[in-house]
């Protein structure tokens, strides 16, 4: 997973990018947003059709257990997930999705067509 925070508190991520070291750890980006102890959003503009990463049953295993031992600060700090998908059926297919994402990462999900709206729905969280 690649973050950039250049125009932090608004947060964009690509967790399909490729190209970090098998001894990296793809959650040093996400850890050092969270030890700013600061409100942020997450942003995505990859699209949740196909062509997507399958992760390997070994990495969502430590994905749930990175995400176990950050659950305080991702509740205190990581106000919403904001997808671009521009395809209608896309988005609608996977807002069913979106309570099941809240419940673990235990922050909410949303899916909107455009880097427009995804900004516009940022800001209001970031206002509440």
């Amino acid at each position: 997973m690649q973050v950039d925070d250049t125009h932090f508190p608004l947060v964009w991520m690509q967790a399909n990018r490729t190209g970090l070291a098998a001894d990296d750890n793809p959650f040093a980006g996400f850890e050092a947003l969270l030890e700013r102890q600061q409100p942020f959003v997450l942003l995505n503009e990859e699209g949740l059709g196909e062509g997507r990463y399958e992760h390997t049953h070994e990495e969502r295993k430590q994905v749930s257990l990175w995400m176990k031992r950050h659950r305080e600060p991702l509740r205190a700090f990581v106000k919403v997930a904001i997808y671009v998908e521009a395809d209608a059926a896309t988005r609608a297919a996977t807002e069913s999705f979106a309570p099941a994402y809240e419940k673990f990462w235990g922050y909410p999900m949303l899916i909107v067509a455009s880097r427009d709206e995804a900004l516009a729905r940022a800001r209001d969280y970031l206002a509440n």
